[in-house]
């Protein structure tokens, strides 16, 4: 029997009881919807975290700093010899002091960072208000939403361009030649608005601060050529007796727990997938019954029993195929509603809109693959059954 008019033979038989039909596709699209819609759900929990966590350059950076030892320190000649490293790009100082803010009578205890504007373009600061240093030896600040307010000023824009005075305390472990702290008082004008962060700091160009004569840094970022270099250059780094942190770390656990995280979620949805299966089973078996005395003619008329089994088996996979693809579109189509609502709320909240559901083409195939397998499976025993049921004794049947 040519598998053309199997298929056609197994679609009239599902038309014939309509409402029966549209009831199991039915139970079978809201499995599969359910189960797609929660995993992508997990994707884009997923997505947001990693997301806020790195950009695709910060997981190719690694953070050195010398920890708690005594021995070890961070100057030209250590960036130099991590820098001839195989497999690292570039190495960048980083500075941390102590110091005061103080703007029109208003003053806070914060953080001076010095960096250089490659180190911003891997960090990718959000600037609120105004825009980042000219370069990497201009006497210009950024500073941060919670210095702003903590100084007391509401609108962003009416510090930019006015004077900033830092009152900074060099430690001595930073200077060529000092055995106390070193406080330096200078003034810089503001030229940005930081958002991050919860405590006050500010972004100072870093030769600003090499200028005032420090000498052993407090810490590095290496960015190295490729991600798969990452652990290889962390390793070598620590053995040198540096502490390495890495943006990839924290990824990789987030991962780690996205992963755990979808399965308990496709965990939920298999049970909508075992209850569309016990629907549809019964549907073949009922199936089977009505069609006895019809299977007896057939099988009296020549068709064999491997024709019987396709004819049952087809019927499956139409009702597994149909409700998968229903299942996963109603899927799609509520994700996109419930994005664009977030994105929409979002913006008018003036919040930073993000997708919530990701659908990503292999969960659509495994979705598809899903809805087969299980209609398959279901089919199997209802179709063997069917095959093997006497001529005589179905033409007898009433």
């Amino acid at each position: 029997m040519k598998y053309r008019f199997i298929l056609k033979l197994a679609f009239r038989n599902l038309t014939r009881y309509k409402l029966r039909t549209f009831l199991t596709a039915g139970g079978v699209a809201i499995s599969i919807g359910f189960i797609t819609f929660l995993t992508s759900l997990g994707y884009g929990l997923q997505k947001v975290a990693t997301d806020q966590i790195a950009n695709m350059d910060a997981l190719k950076v690694l953070d050195v700093d010398t920890g708690k030892s005594k021995i070890v320190s961070i100057n030209d000649d250590t960036l130099n010899k991590m820098s001839n490293l195989f497999g690292v790009d570039k190495v960048y100082p980083v500075v941390s002091v102590a110091g005061n803010l103080s703007l029109q009578g208003s003053k806070v205890d914060g953080i001076v960072y010095g960096k250089s504007q490659d180190v911003l373009n891997i960090e990718k600061p959000k600037i609120l208000a105004g825009k980042t240093f000219e370069n990497d030896s201009a006497k210009e600040v950024l500073v941060n939403e919670s210095a702003v307010k903590k100084l007391g000023v509401s609108n962003y824009n009416d510090i930019l361009g006015r004077e900033l005075k830092l009152n900074m305390i060099l430690r001595p472990e930073l200077l060529a030649q000092s055995q106390t702290n070193q406080n330096v008082e200078k003034n810089y004008r503001i030229v940005g608005i930081l958002q991050d962060g919860n405590s006050p700091y500010v972004y100072l160009p870093i030769k600003n601060l090499t200028a005032l004569g420090i000498v052993n840094y407090s810490g590095a970022k290496i960015k190295v050529t490729s991600q798969n270099n990452v652990d290889k250059i962390k390793v070598l780094i620590e053995h040198m007796g540096f502490k390495v942190s890495s943006v990839k770390d924290t990824v990789d656990q987030v991962n780690q727990f996205f992963s755990v995280f979808r399965m308990v979620l496709t965990g939920f949805g298999i049970i909508a997938v075992v209850v569309s299966c016990i629907g549809m089973f019964n549907t073949l078996t009922i199936s089977l019954i009505e069609k006895t005395r019809e299977i007896g003619l057939m099988k009296s008329l020549g068709t064999t029993k491997k024709d019987i089994r396709k004819i049952f088996i087809t019927e499956a996979l139409l009702i597994g195929v149909i409700g998968g693809i229903v299942g996963t579109f109603l899927s799609f189509l509520l994700g996109v509603f419930l994005n664009t609502s977030i994105y929409t709320l979002a913006k008018s909240t003036g919040n930073t809109p993000v997708e919530i559901f990701v659908f990503p083409m292999q969960l659509v195939v495994v979705a598809m693959v899903l809805s087969i397998l299980i209609s398959f499976l279901t089919g199997a025993y209802p179709s063997r059954r069917a095959s093997r049921i006497s001529a005589l004794n179905a033409l007898r049947y009433e």
